[in-house]
């Protein structure tokens, strides 16, 4: 009898819909952070999750196994549910998500993942600094919640952090991604589970020198 292959130390989720060509270059990012991973120690699994995608989003994914990359197709439009199917989709011990039009820096996943291990499992990583585009150009540098200046009654008017977090993968079973509708304003999934998970006493800390270039889609709540 076959022992069963042991759980990678982490699951990269790429979430994705119509992002088209743009995709592959967000999936070319995320391969290049899990080979800087893998060189440091860690197993690592990509995976695609496809949320009723267009043809041009499937088509720029025809080579995805080729690079070792899982692609798992769901048939909703909800933010919150496709990526709570892709949290229960990763086989890692821990996950990091990545919306399907951003980019991270080559070290994120690596270095993500140390902070959130030397923390058992309480720890939610965020990188350090957002580069936003489209919508406006915005660089935006997050808070850190262990800072003495944080304070979490600001939760109440936008959100702190955005949607693609890192965390042990008990934490996305312990504090599930709410069900906000297919039509829901962009940002607010992200505010509502920041908020779930700070209530639930997580810590929600930044990984120094990171890098989130991402796409800002019009009417961020933050």
């Amino acid at each position: 009898m076959t022992a069963a292959a042991p759980a990678p130390d982490l699951s990269a989720v790429v979430v994705a819909s119509d992002e088209g060509p743009r995709i592959g270059i967000t999936l070319h990012s995320v391969l290049d952070a899990a080979t800087a991973a893998r060189d440091a120690g860690r197993t690592v699994e990509v995976l695609v999750v496809l949320a009723r995608p267009t043809t041009g989003t499937r088509a720029a994914l025809a080579e995805a196994a080729d690079h070792g990359v899982h692609v798992v197709v769901v048939d909703t439009a909800d933010a919150g549910v496709v990526r709570n199917e892709g949290a229960a989709a990763a086989a890692g011990t821990h996950v990091a998500f990545l919306d399907g039009d951003a980019l991270c820096s080559e070290n994120w996943l690596a270095a993500g993942h140390a902070l959130c291990a030397a923390d058992a499992g309480r720890v939610i990583a965020h990188p350090e600094i957002h580069w936003f585009y489209e919508q406006g150009r915005e660089l935006y540098f997050p808070p850190a919640q262990d800072d003495p200046a944080f304070d979490p009654a600001v939760l109440r008017f936008g959100s702190c952090w955005d949607g693609q977090p890192m965390a042990a993968a008990s934490v996305f079973r312990d504090v599930p991604f709410p069900a906000v509708g297919a039509d829901a304003e962009a940002g607010r999934l992200a505010w509502e589970w920041n908020a779930a998970t700070v209530a639930a006493g997580y810590a929600h800390r930044l990984v120094p020198g990171t890098l989130n270039f991402a796409r800002r889609r019009p009417r961020t709540l933050r």
